[in-house]
């Protein structure tokens, strides 16, 4: 953001856009009867959307995306959205997510996506899990009193190959927290499955899904943090927070017929989540009571499919990275908003679908009391703005921490001349605006060009002044 200068020229700040009021409620345990499904849980339907421009770098041009990312960026993000979410001073929002006693003494799991990583070079330049947002995480764990000696990190996906979380990603988390441990399947980490931590299918399939037993990590930590990928998934037509446990199961391809086709009665990703489930123990928590943050990494997503790709721009974000982070203490509406931005941006050729069926799973889940789901559709011939997305049941709030992708610097030449300068992680045409009004609801185009400066000597004011990425 550009310094103030005579005249009083200003650049955009932050801007939240917010629809609803605050509902109260948590997750919680009903002790369940004997051989019956879990008893609904209470619900929060409160999700913030954070936006920082300059999150996520990468010019396309030369590198991987995954080494352009500022952690610093990051921090701010998810603390931000963690404070609207949670209220109180920042450290009493962490204190509010990590709601137990004696931190010091819990052990927090923090599930991410190593979808495309099958050994321990990484994805490449496809699409996978970064460090950045799992570093965030840690950090407000620590803020809250944790010790990050008692942070497990895990991705246990075993179909189709096992899944490996890389040793660049590691390497990145342990530069800041070197006690921090890791588990996957592909390195012989992944510890043991219990016999008692299986799924508890519901009634309405019509064939039940075999036998699924659930890893024991669920088991053994206190506090969960789920940090999926926004991805379009070319059979299930989303891959979310809800899929993302698919890599905490045991051989998820068993199950791929369940979510791959229209399943009307049941669901198995609303199951996943409502086990573990030991009828008469209460003091065995579900994956949705454990799930006390839902951080979608949105920072470059891919709007297309799941695998086999690397990262484009969006459309939706003006044809930059969308750089965004999606928190939420109720998975249900973290997924429903998600699923509503992925659905927005234009995808085609062999691009998965989302079909009418892909959300069925989230109406599922709240019936059995695991959140609060809505889908905002699109009026047909209006530009989608995710600054202006409005829900009636869930509250979602929009952060603009930093706008766009480009730097701005805004100096005084003369009384009554101004020079912008500017510069933008992808090379090509920028448009800057100046605007009367902080939202830019009056704003003009003054230059368009791929110089990144102009002068502007526009009389009166005070003015706002924004860069926008044309392509």
């Amino acid at each position: 953001m550009a310094p103030a200068v005579p005249r009083r020229v200003f650049l955009r700040g932050t801007v939240v856009a917010s629809a609803g009021t605050l509902l109260a409620g948590r997750l919680g345990w009903a002790d369940p009867a004997p051989d019956s499904e879990p008893e609904p849980q209470a619900a929060t339907g409160r999700v913030v959307h954070v936006r920082h421009g300059r999150a996520a770098t990468w010019s396309r041009s030369s590198g991987l995306y995954r080494d352009f990312v500022s952690q610093a960026a990051v921090n701010q993000m998810l603390d931000q959205a963690v404070q609207e979410l949670k209220g109180g001073t920042l450290d009493v929002a962490w204190r509010r997510v990590f709601a137990q006693s004696a931190n010091e003494t819990k052990l927090l799991g923090i599930k991410i996506n190593c979808n495309n990583s099958y050994d321990a070079t990484g994805a490449g330049s496809q699409i996978d899990a970064i460090p950045e947002p799992v570093i965030a995480v840690i950090r407000g764990f620590v803020r809250a009193g944790g010790r990050s000696a008692n942070v497990r990190i895990f991705d246990l996906t075993s179909s189709g190959g096992a899944r490996t979380i890389p040793t660049w990603l590691r390497n990145k988390v342990l530069a800041v927290y070197p006690d921090v441990q890791f588990k996957d399947k592909a390195s012989n980490t992944a510890g043991t499955f219990n016999a008692a931590t299986h799924v508890t299918w519901s009634s309405g399939y019509g064939t039940k899904p075999p036998v699924t037993r659930i890893h024991d990590l669920p088991r053994q930590v206190h506090y969960l943090v789920n940090v999926p990928i926004v991805k379009r998934h070319i059979g299930a037509g989303a891959t979310l927070g809800y899929k993302n446990h698919f890599g905490t199961i045991e051989s998820c391809a068993n199950l791929h017929n369940y979510v791959y086709n229209d399943v009307t009665g049941a669901s198995v990703l609303a199951d996943i989540m409502a086990s573990p489930y030991v009828p008469g123990d209460a003091s065995v928590k579900s994956l949705a009571q454990k799930t006390v943050l839902t951080v979608g990494d949105m920072l470059y997503a891919q709007p297309c499919k799941n695998f086999g790709l690397t990262p484009v721009p969006w459309v939706t974000f003006g044809k930059e990275w969308p750089n965004s982070l999606i928190v939420s203490d109720d998975p249900v509406s973290a997924d429903s908003v998600m699923s509503d931005l992925l659905e927005s941006e234009p995808a085609s050729g062999d691009c998965g679908g989302i079909s009418s069926w892909t959300r069925r799973y989230l109406s599922i889940a709240e019936a059995k009391g695991q959140g609060i789901y809505e889908h905002v559709a699109l009026p047909s011939g209006q530009r989608f703005d995710p600054a202006r997305m409005s829900y009636s049941r869930i509250v979602y709030r929009y952060l603009d921490l930093w706008r766009g992708g480009a730097t701005l610097t805004v100096k005084r030449q003369s009384a009554t001349t101004v020079r912008l300068e500017w510069q933008h992680y992808f090379t090509g045409t920028c448009e800057a605006r100046r605007a009367s009004r902080k939202d830019f609801s009056d704003a003009v185009v003054i230059a368009s060009n791929t110089l990144g400066y102009c002068t502007d000597t526009a009389a009166g004011g005070p003015w706002y002044y924004r860069v926008d990425y044309v392509g």
